[in-house]
């Protein structure tokens, strides 16, 4: 399974907590050829995510996200 976000212009990565506190960073990159931003993360089998937070090339948290039920 995947993870996959189509983040802001200013998110560089994105980074999934899991259940078991395992988590998982993501880069943002460009398709070639255009301007479609993404991320995307691995999630192992039997396991959930807790929460998905977007940071910016500082560090900086964006965004959290706690709404996987």
């Amino acid at each position: 399974r995947l993870m996959v976000a189509n983040p802001e212009p200013d998110v560089a990565y994105g980074l999934i907590t899991l259940t078991n506190g395992h988590q998982v960073k993501a880069t943002t990159v460009t398709v070639p050829g255009t301007t479609y931003r993404a991320w995307a993360a691995p999630v192992p089998d039997g396991q959930t995510i807790a929460a998905v937070d977007q940071y910016d090339d500082h560090h900086h948290r964006l965004t959290h996200d706690t709404n996987w039920h």
